[in-house]
């Protein structure tokens, strides 16, 4: 994917995460890093919790955790204001098809 869409994947993640599904960057087709930055702004946000996160030098992500990550009061309420763009969402088996605007 070229150029991605860093507020769709967002959204993406946290339907999966409500739906109770752990989706990886592979998934997206992103590398680890851009998704690991992604899953730290999600819970920098307050959108998620439970995400364990390993610094290395730098404070660059190592490597990030979903597998315990819940979503908030705050990140229910951001999916329901954002219900228009998720109407489209079919879930991880399409997201190539859902990314591109």
């Amino acid at each position: 994917m070229a150029s991605i869409d860093k507020l769709k994947i967002m959204l993406s993640i946290m339907r999966e995460l409500n739906d109770g599904n752990y989706p990886k960057a592979s998934d997206y087709e992103i590398t680890s890093e851009e998704f690991y930055n992604i899953i730290e702004a999600c819970q920098d946000e307050g959108y998620i919790k439970n995400v364990r996160i390993s610094y290395g030098a730098q404070k660059r992500i190592i490597w990030a955790t979903i597998e315990d990550a819940r979503l908030t009061v705050k990140g229910m309420e951001y999916l329901h204001d954002n219900s228009a763009a998720m109407k489209t969402y079919k879930g991880l088996k399409e997201i190539r098809e859902w990314l591109p605007w």
